[in-house]
């Protein structure tokens, strides 16, 4: 909660730039709680602190610029990194990159609901190369309702959001599970799949 006091403060000094900051950073690598501040930007819209419109237009823009950072940075750089770990020469490692090559549209957009689970996506499919037509389309996609949902739900409840901020992450952190749990399924599935019918 210290954390998000900090952010709040930060955010109410600079507002649209604070804003900005903050979910590029979180989108990128940083653990920020990201969906309680836009649940607390979506209260001050309501209160006409915020332009709701403006501040979902920033976060879109800040959540998907972050994401394509951590894609661009594997796709640069991480056949380098996954050789010189070793990486390459796991059986398993393989799989998972083929099978994210394949499913990478439903991927990105899922993983679009899984926090953490996001940005680990993101470096996945820079190292495995997805087109970036394709990441692109259903990052953008994914990034126009992930933080929606929180504005939306933070001017509906305005001034009362605070009450909501531990409900509000209990339940992202239930998709966030449920989203991890239907990825690795869908992959393991896969996988099972080519082992019982090979080519």
């Amino acid at each position: 909660m210290d954390i998000l006091s900090s952010l709040l403060s930060w955010l109410l000094l600079y507002k649209y730039a604070a804003l900005f900051a903050i979910v590029y950073s979180g989108a990128l690598l940083l653990p920020l709680p990201v969906n309680a501040m836009l649940l607390a930007v979506g209260a001050f819209s309501s209160q006409n602190y915020f332009n709701f419109w403006l501040s979902l237009a920033i976060a879109v823009i800040a959540n998907t610029l972050g994401d394509l950072s951590g894609y661009a940075i594997t796709r640069r750089w991480g056949t380098t990194v996954t050789h010189a770990l070793r990486l390459n020469k796991f059986a398993f490692f393989k799989q998972l990159a083929e099978e994210f090559r394949t499913d990478a549209a439903v991927t990105v957009f899922t993983t679009r609901f899984a926090s953490s689970l996001s940005t680990i996506s993101n470096f996945l499919a820079g190292l495995v190369k997805v087109p970036i037509a394709t990441f692109l389309f259903y990052d953008f996609i994914g990034n126009i309702i992930e933080p929606g949902a929180g504005l939306s739900l933070g001017y509906l409840v305005g001034n009362y959001w605070n009450d909501f901020s531990g409900t509000f992450e209990i339940a992202s952190g239930i998709i966030a599970v449920a989203v991890i749990i239907f990825v690795l399924a869908r992959i393991s599935h896969n996988i099972a799949k080519k082992y019982k019918n090979p080519a």
